[in-house]
């Protein structure tokens, strides 16, 4: 009998991914993976899918993030009470981060207090609330 190790990181978005494309399809909505870590098609979309384990979406470089193109992002919340899925516009979301990012960052003095060069974000759950199973926004 083999004992169990905890999942890696990539074990927990690959399993996201594989949860969102469950739920579009079990929502009629055609769905597969799409290329080898990011994305997946849902209906006439690719989306983006991001996975949550511990509560929040975490975001290493806001640069980078403002910088995509992606029209649809899937946020998929793997919380210990079941899975929650967050389907945003892509320009929407990314706009609404990056003036988060830019109130907090106005807040410190434009410095991050504990790390000067961090680019890092969140994305809470409390952020994305009213986007809680927009499937309509895939279909």
């Amino acid at each position: 009998m083999s004992v169990a190790t905890a999942r890696t990181h990539s074990q927990t978005h690959q399993a996201g991914r594989h949860l969102a494309v469950a739920e579009a399809l079990l929502r009629g909505i055609p769905a597969k993976l799409k290329g080898a870590q990011t994305y997946i098609e849902v209906g006439e979309h690719d989306a983006r899918v991001m996975v949550a384990a511990k509560g929040a979406w975490m975001i290493a470089d806001i640069d980078k993030f403002a910088a995509l193109t992606c029209s649809r992002v899937v946020l998929v919340d793997i919380a210990t009470d079941g899975h929650h899925f967050y389907i945003a516009d892509g320009d929407k979301l990314r706009t609404e981060v990056l003036a988060r990012h830019m109130q907090f960052m106005e807040q410190v003095g434009g410095v991050r207090p504990r790390n000067p060069d961090s680019k890092n974000t969140v994305i809470k759950p409390e952020h994305v609330a009213s986007w809680r199973d927009q499937w309509h926004l895939l279909s």
